[in-house]
């Protein structure tokens, strides 16, 4: 099992590992919000009852339960014998054992800044470097919820990879590239966010300035791009948002089943 590699998406339902999407039905992707509510805590039989198969859903509960959890378990790569995730606590219930390693692996998404390439001949790569750096740095300081992975061998630098091989590559979820091309004493810079399992373009901005301060504009385009890509990122867990969402994906998965799951 790669450690650290799993992100759970709270607005769309899912879970990934890296870039790849990870097959987790309605009940299974329920139970991990509830135990990610009450890490290291004991979440018993009736509390999953009570949230996932509520009163009116006509299912054998005990049934529904073990298959629900074995199917987590799968996706997860844990092991009840020996878990690393999901403990079984006999005749209480589960509890997530990896605590703040668990919350860690699960809502800190990574991000992948390829190095912007150069679109005309003057000063070739210098101003893009000086660029990907500058927003490197102030990502770092600005979300240390978001892991970011900068990738400065030649592999990424001119790469023929598409985004979901280079997600794939690096475990990661998202992937931040651009283009510089400077015209005279103009410069436009653009900057895309790709959400590297689908290769959906989240977001991207095209900024026009001048080149009367190199540094300044390195600075101050970089600084946009970070908040950006921050508010992105970032906004469906942030701010108290986890436990709603959490609850809604519990609402909404009750759906009435009969018979097995």
């Amino acid at each position: 099992m790669r450690v650290g590699t799993f992100e759970l998406d709270l607005q769309a339902h899912e879970l990934f590992d890296g870039a790849t999407r990870v097959r987790l039905q309605a009940q299974p992707f329920a139970i991990l919000c509830l135990l990610l509510e009450h890490p290291g805590q004991i979440v018993t039989r009736h509390d999953l009852q009570r949230r996932v198969w509520p009163a009116g859903t006509f299912v054998d509960f005990e049934r529904g339960l073990n298959a629900a959890i074995k199917r987590l378990r799968a996706a997860l790569g844990d092991n009840a014998n020996s878990p690393a995730f999901i403990e079984t606590v006999p005749r209480r219930g589960y509890r997530l054992i990896a605590t703040d390693h668990a919350r860690r692996i699960f809502t800190r998404p990574r991000l992948v800044v390829l190095p912007f390439s150069t679109l005309s001949d003057v000063h070739p790569g210098h101003f893009s470097d000086g660029l990907t750096e500058e927003v490197i740095v102030k990502l770092g300081a600005l979300s240390p919820e978001i892991e970011i992975i900068a990738p400065w061998s030649s592999m990424f630098c001119a790469s023929p990879q598409r985004a979901r091989e280079i997600g794939e590559s690096l475990h990661a979820r998202y992937l931040l590239e651009g283009s510089t091309r400077q015209e005279g004493a103009r410069i436009r810079i653009i900057a895309r966010l790709v959400v590297a399992a689908t290769e959906v373009h989240a977001w991207s901005d095209v900024y026009e300035r001048t080149t009367a301060d190199m540094l300044s504009v390195q600075a101050e385009v970089a600084g946009h791009i970070a908040h950006a890509i921050t508010r992105q990122i970032t906004s469906p867990s942030q701010h108290g948002k986890e436990s709603v969402l959490c609850d809604y994906v519990l609402r909404s998965s009750t759906v009435k089943i009969v018979g097995p799951l």
